[in-house]
């Protein structure tokens, strides 16, 4: 019987451990952030190696990045809630992180994909339906370089229609949507 009391015990206790270190990590997202006091999380994921949240403040849209190994947190720039073309995108590269994210806000309907394409890397985005609307995000281990062929990012249709685009196309840079 002491064995059992011993082992409930034991359990809890881990459990506990384990609540408490999510709150630990919630409490160093939350010093991090630029404007606390207005987030709203709109996802948060357990990746890997790490954990991440895309969520919405006074300034707009936003993700961030925990990497478990290092226990940090990288914080991307704002994106818009309400783009004007249907799309954005945030992108997150720390040299001190292992990771590249990318996340969005998707409100135009006929967007049913996203790609990130790099020189021989590419990923398929997460499309997340919320109560707030449609999100996205994607990550890559390591962003290649560059040149000569720079990062394409792509929404696309149901039917694999590109409707907005960045990136150089035909040796121009391009932004926007495709008029498709």
């Amino acid at each position: 019987m002491k064995n059992v009391i011993f082992f409930i015990t034991f359990i809890t206790i881990l459990a506990g451990c384990t609540l408490s270190n999510n709150d630990i990590v919630m409490k160093q997202f939350m010093e991090k952030a630029p404007n606390p006091e207005s987030i709203v999380v709109l996802h948060k994921e357990e990746l890997n190696n790490g954990i991440i949240i895309l969520y919405k403040d006074e300034s707009g849209f936003r993700h961030a990045f925990f990497s478990e190994k290092l226990g940090y947190w990288n914080m991307s720039g704002n994106a818009e809630l309400n783009p004007k073309d249907g799309f954005n995108w945030t992108m997150n590269n720390d040299s001190n992180i292992p990771i590249v994210t990318f996340a969005g806000v998707l409100t135009n309907d006929k967007i049913k994909k996203v790609m990130i394409k790099q020189e021989t890397l590419e990923s398929q985005a997460k499309i997340i339906e919320t109560e707030q609307g449609r999100i996205w995000f994607t990550y890559f281990d390591t962003l290649e370089n560059a040149n000569p062929d720079p990062l394409k990012v792509e929404a696309l249709s149901d039917s694999g229609q590109i409707v907005w685009k960045e990136g150089i196309y035909d040796g121009k840079f391009f932004s926007g949507v495709t008029g498709k």
